[in-house]
């Protein structure tokens, strides 16, 4: 019985110091956010910050914003990623593992990086200026701190497109392998293959990896926060700006854009796992 519960005893300090954190802060956070425990004194139950969100402006021009820069950066980003996945499998094994080094680098540094590149007065303008292809560096278009939100947009592909190749790439090799030359031998040709065979079977992975990423990019803070402007600015931006910047009767509004923000991560999060459940059980008939 001692070696049973052993090695879940010795997991209990992390797993507990980890709960009482994270859903300690969570919990805490919404309390504050409907009016109780406030640090400005007052307590009393209300959905005031709530509905005050519903119709501030400002909300919603940050929520459009967080979801179309991560709306779009996660499409291109899911489309690059199966075609990194397809074309990995051409490559060696050596250069398959060079993908991985995209993961390493942070998104804070990604950001930078993207920054050093493509703004007005980086290494790209300057390069299309030195070969004539622009006559001033203030003709190179405004893809950093702009208000479309390209620079997140750009950062989020270069980050996330390797990260869904390399979910998606193990399940493509293993279909490519045990049934490629099944297929050719009936008399498939390679796009029909894909099409048939290789897209229902990655489709599951595929959006899974999607979904993960649409729920990462929705929520970061710290890519908008470089990269953004001062307004429209992501709902994580605004949430920051306004437990900083705002009176202490304000913060219940940050707090309540948190949670909203961690609900919604949540929701995409378990839409992400059941889609990869049910489909590892019951395959593409049981949707």
């Amino acid at each position: 019985m001692w070696l049973k519960i052993r090695p879940y005893l010795l997991l209990m300090p992390a797993v507990g110091l980890t709960l009482l954190l994270f859903f300690g802060g969570l919990a805490l956070g919404l309390l504050q956010s409907l009016g109780l425990f406030s640090i400005s004194g007052g307590s009393s139950f209300t959905f005031e910050w709530y509905q005050t969100l519903l119709v501030d402006q400002a909300f919603w021009k940050s929520f459009w914003l967080s979801f179309y820069t991560a709306g779009i950066s996660t499409l291109i980003s899911a489309v690059l990623g199966i075609l990194t996945a397809l074309g990995l499998l051409r490559l060696s094994y050596k250069w398959q593992r060079m993908t991985q080094f995209a993961l390493l680098v942070p998104h804070f540094i990604a950001g930078y990086v993207v920054i050093l590149l493509f703004m007005q007065s980086g290494w790209v303008s300057r390069w299309l200026h030195a070969f004539g292809l622009i006559d001033s560096i203030e003709q190179f278009p405004i893809l950093v701190n702009d208000p479309f939100g390209w620079g997140v947009i750009l950062t989020y592909i270069w980050k996330e497109t390797p990260f869904i190749a390399l979910m998606v790439y193990p399940v493509l090799a293993r279909i490519y392998q045990s049934w490629l030359e099944v297929a050719q031998t009936l008399g498939a040709s390679r796009l029909s293959f894909f099409r048939e065979i290789v897209l229902p079977l990655v489709l599951p992975a595929w959006l899974a990896s999607a979904l993960i990423v649409l729920a990462f990019t929705f929520s970061a803070f710290e890519v908008p926060y470089l990269l953004g402007v001062t307004f429209p600015e992501t709902l994580s931006v605004f949430s920051y700006q306004t437990y900083l910047s705002g009176s202490l009767e304000e913060r219940p509004l940050a707090l309540a854009v948190n949670f909203l923000l961690a609900v919604a991560t949540g929701f995409l999060g378990w839409i992400a796992y059941q889609w990869s459940k049910r489909w590892s059980v019951q395959g593409w008939k049981g949707w």
